[in-house]
């Protein structure tokens, strides 16, 4: 895959290839070295609809009875459009990413706003729990841009359903 990748973070003005920026830790070549890094990675898995991955990157005492087809099926059942990261924190091995991810249902924009917690176990950063804020919705008409960022209008992009 040589398209932008869904996380969409920019080196210098440039937003990065899939292959320089997730799909290293996707397919298990490298790991996040920060707990934003392991957020943009499971953010572009959910993109993606990459199950085992958000299943490995989810700390085991947090997932519960959750299974890696329960993330697909969340994955899938999603159009993810956009991740905003708002604030990062990071001391020694606890880090927090607050984040926005947009995503699209009905013609509307949701927007998922949570402060997202991890932890650094045996060099490994893992996404443990968080705290969501109030949801918020807005209506994207068919003429407004794309709020993925791709610069088309909604209606040739994410809304060409």
């Amino acid at each position: 895959m040589n398209s932008t990748c869904p996380c969409r973070i920019k080196e210098n003005t440039n937003l990065l290839a899939y292959s320089d920026c997730c799909e290293p830790f996707h397919l298990g070549n490298a790991l996040p070295e920060t707990p934003e890094q392991l957020m943009r990675s499971r953010y572009s898995a959910y993109f993606l609809a990459l199950g085992q991955y958000i299943f490995d990157t989810h700390h085991a005492d947090y997932r519960g009875n959750v299974s890696v087809e329960d993330f697909e099926h969340s994955a899938n059942s999603t159009q993810w459009c956009g991740l905003e990261i708002v604030r990062v924190e990071q001391d020694g091995d606890r880090g927090m990413v607050e984040f926005k991810a947009y995503f699209l249902d009905k013609e509307k924009l949701h927007c998922l706003h949570e402060a997202s917690n991890f932890v650094r176990e045996k060099g490994r950063w893992l996404y443990t729990d968080g705290e969501f804020k109030p949801k918020q919705v807005v209506k994207v008409s068919r003429n407004d841009p794309c709020p993925c960022g791709s610069g088309k209008k909604a209606k040739k992009c994410c809304l060409n359903l």
